[in-house]
């Protein structure tokens, strides 16, 4: 592990042991941003996972769908400077089964009636389950797997550290020692960041967005991570003790070919998507129940939308407390326009 202390507020750390954790996420997600996990263990060891894990890769596929499920989030209330996968799980283990489902579920971000009380009767009374459920049955499509993740989060938990743990292996070790190049450019980077005033607004140029959460924060930690699906992930609590910011970032080459830039241009041509960047670009991150409303279309078609546009770098999402946040990629935008300019000879 490096961890160094940039200065009072800033820190970077390179965390090898968090590595797995992503993986496990990019497995679970389906590794539809890249396919890394396949490179490094095999097809056929990843069919013996899915097989081993099964109740975790259904469970997940469902949930994750509409839910910001993500153990990562616990690192906000630990000290980095010890962090562990085994860390990590007890972290997480050590949280109520109720706690760590209305963590994960924002329950009453959907129902303003979402009560804890509910949820924990929830636990092994089934009217309180078919109760808990009717909060999210307009997001959730399976009653079966909300079931299973209410009454089994343990098992849940269990077997996610236990997919990672089973990833922690010598060639992943081998694959993360060839990154040591990418690490040290980030590390120069963050180095060059620090010296900024305003380390927010570099945060939000390393992630290529705006922040709808603009904290203040007390601390900013940047980790580069080789797993990690997305380009950049942000996490924030602005109600605990620790009012931290911590940005993983990938040690990944972001580049765009052709098909892409194509993919990109079809996702610009759907009229009601254009509207959405539009608004978005005008009015800054916003819920995507609002934007539904400002679209006139219902919110589960505004999610279709979204992941056509986040699957081509043009729209970015951010979990803001119970709430996520879907924002215009000026960066991404932009680099888009200068590759047509480029592929038309446009000066």
């Amino acid at each position: 592990m490096r961890f160094e202390r940039l200065r009072d507020n800033c820190v970077f750390a390179f965390v090898p042991e968090l590595e797995p954790v992503w993986g496990a996420i990019s497995l679970l997600s389906g590794e539809t941003v890249h396919t890394l996990c396949t490179e490094i263990y095999g097809i056929e060891q990843i069919a013996t996972w899915k097989r081993k894990y099964n109740f975790l890769f259904e469970t997940y596929a469902i949930i994750a769908k509409h839910f910001n499920v993500n153990m990562l989030d616990y690192l906000l209330e630990m000290p980095l400077e010890n962090i562990s996968l085994d860390s990590l799980r007890k972290t997480v283990l050590a949280e109520s089964a109720v706690d760590f489902v209305w963590r994960q579920m924002s329950l009453d971000y959907f129902c303003k009636d979402a009560n804890k009380e509910t949820l924990e009767n929830a636990m092994t009374d089934d009217a309180a389950l078919d109760e808990a459920y009717g909060w999210i049955a307009d997001h959730c499509e399976s009653f079966l797997a909300f079931s299973a993740f209410v009454r089994q989060s343990q098992r849940f938990i269990s077997e996610f550290f236990s997919l990672a743990k089973d990833m922690q292996t010598l060639e992943l070790e081998a694959a993360l020692e060839k990154q040591a190049s990418k690490v040290e450019r980030m590390y120069q980077s963050v180095c060059q960041g620090a010296k900024a005033d305003d380390l927010l607004l570099f945060s939000q140029e390393m992630m290529g967005k705006t922040f709808r959460n603009r904290g203040p924060y007390s601390d900013f930690l940047f980790l580069p991570s080789y797993l990690i699906p997305l380009k950049a992930c942000r996490f924030f609590d602005m109600d605990g003790d620790n009012k931290r910011q911590i940005l993983f970032l990938t040690l990944r080459q972001i580049s765009r070919d052709r098909e892409d830039r194509v993919k990109a241009l079809k996702a610009i041509a759907d009229p009601t998507r254009y509207q959405i960047l539009t608004i978005l670009a005008q009015e800054g991150p916003m819920r995507g129940m609002d934007i539904a409303k400002k679209v006139s279309v219902a919110t589960s078609t505004i999610s279709h939308h979204m992941e056509q546009m986040k699957d081509c770098g043009l729209v970015t999402e951010e979990p803001v407390k119970n709430s996520k946040y879907y924002g215009l990629s000026k960066q991404s935008a932009k680099a888009l326009l200068d590759e047509i300019a480029r592929d038309f000879e446009i000066e």
